[in-house]
């Protein structure tokens, strides 16, 4: 088993699938006729910005993790690169406090600009061409406000970097909706068909970006293999479910937290990494473990090849989550503000109204297809009420009447004193 392995590709299991390309990749090759993945060669500053990007991820999961815990607790799944990369794009026509807040969330605060941008420019471009069994792509767009003049640096730098495409839109036009529900569905190979219900006529712009992927296991599970077979549920519970079942060699280490198994797709150069807790440790406290600073990087540093008996349920989830609270507790709550600064998108006020997260993903023998779309809306700030002033007429004034569509004036006077 090769350790076709890239540290970004790991954070699979744990709340993402970090697979993108720039364009869609549908061509079918024999499995045994792969070429060996690429080596994505990074220069040393790009090798901190993976480290940023996954300690981002960390952070964002673990985050989410503790506020479903609170709620239904179900399960769910999120894509922190497609997160990042929506607002990454959206930091681009912010500035000042705003800005700062933001890629200080992102942790990429102390880059520049076209160093970031320029960083996942070449990821995204760079994953594409790695395993051409895998179908996976990304996608960005921007949708504007027609009736607003987007400054074109904005629109530029977004077109140059992330390939977004752009279009004008009228937000007051129930249409509209549609336009942009349909855009997700179609990059998502209809997996993600609704991340909207309306739009605003206040509305700057949406931001949005999709990940779609598919990816067939190197080790394919035999169907005949899946029983039903026992599940121990988080709070106590057993129920039955469909596991399969293999015994193959793979990538694997543990340690006194985790077990820990890489399930490549493909030509290897994509991994499913499987994070099993030790017993006794519950999943909330593996979640604070695994987001520990350098924990991740020592633990799959040692993994190394063993004949694993391996049994994995097929599941399936479809999740949607409003971020607003959460990305405020991360640090970046200036954005969705009055006080917010995107003064690079264009001259009106504006803060950021909502970022929606979208996922599906679902895994069985033959491998795993798993999508998600974030949504980042721009709203132009509400007009505030009329000031509050003092008009106290007790002095001498004049006044007049006139016609108000045409100014004509009909009368004037003056009142100097009163008998």
């Amino acid at each position: 088993m090769k350790h076709a392995f890239f540290p970004i590709f790991s954070l699979a299991i744990a709340g993402t699938l970090l697979v993108v390309s720039c364009d869609r990749s549908d061509e079918e090759i024999p499995m045994g006729e792969l070429p060996d993945p690429i080596r994505i060669e990074l220069r040393s500053v790009e090798k901190e910005m993976i480290s940023s990007d996954q300690a981002f991820a960390f952070e964002f999961f673990e985050n989410v993790y503790r506020e479903e815990a609170l709620g239904k607790d179900a399960n769910f799944m999120v894509s922190p690169l497609s997160l990042s990369m929506a607002l990454m794009m959206t930091s681009n026509g912010a500035a000042g406090d705003t800005k700062s807040a933001m890629r200080a969330t992102l942790h990429l605060d102390g880059y520049g600009d076209e160093e970031v941008n320029a960083y996942y420019k070449k990821l995204k471009e760079a994953l594409l061409k790695t395993d051409p069994s895998t179908k996976l792509s990304i996608a960005n767009a921007i949708f504007t406000n027609k009736f607003v003049d987007i400054h074109k640096a904005f629109i530029q730098t977004n077109k140059s970097y992330y390939d977004a495409t752009i279009r004008q839109v009228n937000f007051g036009d129930p249409a509209t909706v549609d336009i942009i529900n349909g855009w997700a569905s179609e990059h998502t190979d209809g997996l993600i068909k609704k991340v909207i219900e309306e739009t605003s006529p206040m509305d700057l712009m949406y931001l949005l970006n999709a990940i779609y992927f598919k990816g067939i296991w190197t080790s394919q599970f035999d169907k005949k293999n899946t029983s039903r077979k026992p599940f121990s549920q988080e709070d106590g519970e057993s129920t039955n479910v469909d596991m399969m079942h293999q015994t193959a060699t793979f990538n694997y280490t543990e340690d006194k937290s985790f077990q820990l198994v890489q399930l490549p797709y493909g030509n290897q150069a994509f991994s499913m990494m499987v994070l099993l807790p030790v017993e006794g440790i519950r999943l909330g406290d593996a979640v604070t473990i695994l987001a520990g600073d350098g924990y991740w990087g020592g633990l799959q540093s040692r993994l190394s090849e063993a004949e694993v008996v391996l049994s994995l349920p097929k599941f399936k989830t479809e999740y949607s989550k409003k971020l607003n609270d959460l990305l405020t507790t991360m640090g970046m709550g200036i954005a969705f503000s009055d006080q917010a600064n995107f003064s690079g998108m264009s001259d009106r006020d504006a803060h950021i109204e909502f970022v929606k997260h979208d996922t599906y993903i679902s895994t069985d023998e033959e491998g795993t297809e798993a999508a998600a779309v974030t949504v980042v809306g721009i709203r132009e700030n509400a007009v505030s009420g009329p000031r509050q002033v003092v008009f106290n007429a007790n002095r001498p004034f004049l006044y007049l009447i006139q016609e108000n569509s045409t100014g004509a004036i009909l009368f004037m006077g003056a009142v100097k004193h009163f008998k």
